[in-house]
């Protein structure tokens, strides 16, 4: 079976919101589609970034892994992490996460981010290229 990967680039902006890890590749594609964002942090950075995300208002309290993964895989367990999780969803399409959502990304699409960037290595060279 051959691994294939579709951009995020061309899914996010037809999902009404994104649920994922937290990486910052699935992170920032959410952020530039301006869609709100359910996150459920497994390891390094992505705590990070689902704890920003929920600070500027683009998701709702980051997901625990037990809500998605429960220990026990009986009746209540399963049906303790759907509701968690449905409640979650139900958070990030409210009318002001979805708002911040796009707020945010109308700013970041003025931003250059290369040109910034180069701009700040100039500087820390201080370099009068």
């Amino acid at each position: 079976m051959q691994n294939s990967m579709i951009p995020y680039q061309w899914l996010f902006p037809r999902c009404a919101a994104a649920i994922h890890h937290g990486g910052s590749g699935s992170t920032a594609a959410a952020l530039h589609a301006g869609i709100p964002q359910v996150l459920c942090p497994f390891i390094l950075d992505q705590f990070y970034w689902a704890e920003k995300m929920y600070w500027i208002g683009v998701s709702p309290e980051p997901l625990n892994r037990s809500h998605l993964i429960p220990d026990k895989l009986d009746d209540a367990s399963i049906s303790m992490a759907a509701k968690v999780l449905s409640r979650a969803i139900n958070d990030a399409l409210s009318q002001n996460i979805k708002a911040r959502a796009l707020e945010i990304a109308e700013r970041i699409s003025l931003e250059d981010g290369v040109m910034e960037a180069v701009k700040i290595l100039k500087q820390e060279m201080n370099c009068s290229c």
